[in-house]
């Protein structure tokens, strides 16, 4: 596992400091004054500026870097409210950077000085638990223990891996590994499923034709375990009750060959609309969204499926690297809340599966209380009675490389 330092900077040219400043900037200040999530507010800043390929991969590496750090500088001596600036100037300088001269008076708070020897004190005395909140580090130390967890936590500041998965509705992986050879991308099998690949890098992916003729979904290869665990077949009727913007229903629908009724289910519409968009890429055509509005929504599908899948909303634990921002406003009560939404999601759809149908439930978190604790809660009840447990599987990003995920498989009784 590649563990790059996120109080290192990468490679940058003299001339680039000043623009790279900047975007960090705007980043910041899209996420902490407009309330965008990371990704969206890079996005945004790229969208809006004249930047070369190469400072374009230098401000996202960049940026998701300052992220990581995120707990060490907001917990800094700062004497006044910091701007997002400041915090710009302060992650650059603890990195080894140099503020241009030019630049200096307006990015550099007059406490630099103690604001270094601070973080580099923190650093020192927590190691690499400083870089999360300490009511995180307790609650994974109490739940996992401190040993799984500080190895959990070294993998979470490494540079995420890139994984495709193969579109099967329209080739192989070894035509998809061709095609993106063709364009000098060099891909590797993954051995544990027949559709995952890695490549060292997305920058150019999503430029090629490979990717507009629906090739290729980017996933994880953890998460692309989750829907082959519903053991879908063609003909089927199959519903995904928290589809989101559908990287697992696009699977699924592949394991269905396009063949018999995927029905995808959200709360938020525009998930959906952005699945329906994806679907048309991918030419997964046996795809029917449906909007939760309420629980008569559920109950119309009683008992009407071979098998549902819950990929619960969770805490998102398990991907803290490819989204540093994720703790930012959790807390340990927003974690419970969460764990209480799953009880009510498993109580609530397991009902839409048939009798002697397969219920799959799903969280990307690294968290017990919200995956192994959350079925045999389940089973415990009195809606689980008639549900046996098939399969249960953890991934662990530090044993395994991938996203912590955590999949388990009910059986309903014939």
């Amino acid at each position: 596992m590649a563990i790059r330092n996120p109080l290192h900077l990468p490679r940058i040219e003299e001339e680039d400091i000043s623009i790279l400043l900047k975007a960090l900037k705007d980043i910041l200040h899209g996420m902490l004054v407009e309330e965008k999530r990371a990704d969206t507010s890079i996005r945004h800043v790229l969208r809006n500026g004249a930047y070369s390929a190469e400072q374009r991969s230098l401000i996202v590496e960049s940026g998701y870097a300052m992220l990581r750090t995120w707990e060490i500088l907001k917990h800094a001596p700062w004497k006044a409210e910091p701007k997002p600036l400041h915090y710009v100037a302060l992650w650059f300088t603890l990195s080894g950077g140099t503020i241009p001269e030019e630049l200096r008076a307006r990015y550099i708070p007059q406490e630099i000085d103690a604001l270094i020897t601070h973080c580099e004190m923190t650093i020192e005395e927590k190691g690499i638990f400083a870089f999360f909140p300490d009511w995180f580090n307790e609650r994974c130390i109490k739940e996992i223990g401190k040993d799984l967890w500080h190895d959990i936590a070294m993998s979470q500041i490494a540079e995420p891996r890139v994984f495709l998965r193969t579109n099967t509705l329209i080739c192989n992986r070894e035509t998809l590994i061709d095609a993106l050879a063709k364009h000098h991308i060099k891909a590797i099998a993954i051995p544990l499923n027949d559709t995952g690949i890695e490549i060292a890098s997305s920058d150019k992916i999503f430029t090629t034709d490979v990717f507009r003729k629906g090739m290729f979904e980017m996933q994880d290869i953890a998460s692309q375990m989750i829907a082959p665990m519903l053991q879908a077949l063609p003909g089927q009727r199959i519903i995904d009750a928290c589809a989101g913007e559908g990287g697992k229903t696009l699977h699924i629908s592949a394991m269905m060959q396009n063949k018999g009724r995927l029905i995808a289910m959200d709360i938020h519409e525009y998930k959906l609309e952005e699945l329906k968009r994806r679907a048309r890429r991918a030419g997964a055509w046996n795809i029917e969204t449906r909007l939760i509005t309420s629980s008569k929504d559920i109950k119309k599908l009683k008992s009407t499926a071979d098998a549902v899948l819950i990929d619960a909303p969770c805490s998102g634990t398990g991907v803290l690297k490819r989204n540093p921002d994720t703790l930012m406003k959790k807390t340990n009560a927003s974690i419970d809340e969460l764990i209480g939404i799953q009880n009510q999601l498993l109580e609530s759809y397991s009902s839409m599966v048939k009798p002697g149908g397969s219920l799959v439930y799903a969280s990307c978190s690294i968290l017990p209380s919200e995956g192994e604790d959350r079925i045999s809660h389940f089973l415990a009840s009195e809606k689980g009675q008639n549900w046996t447990l098939d399969e249960s599987r953890r991934w662990c990003p530090a044993k395994d490389g991938f996203d912590g995920f955590y999949g388990a498989r009910l059986r309903r009784s014939p």
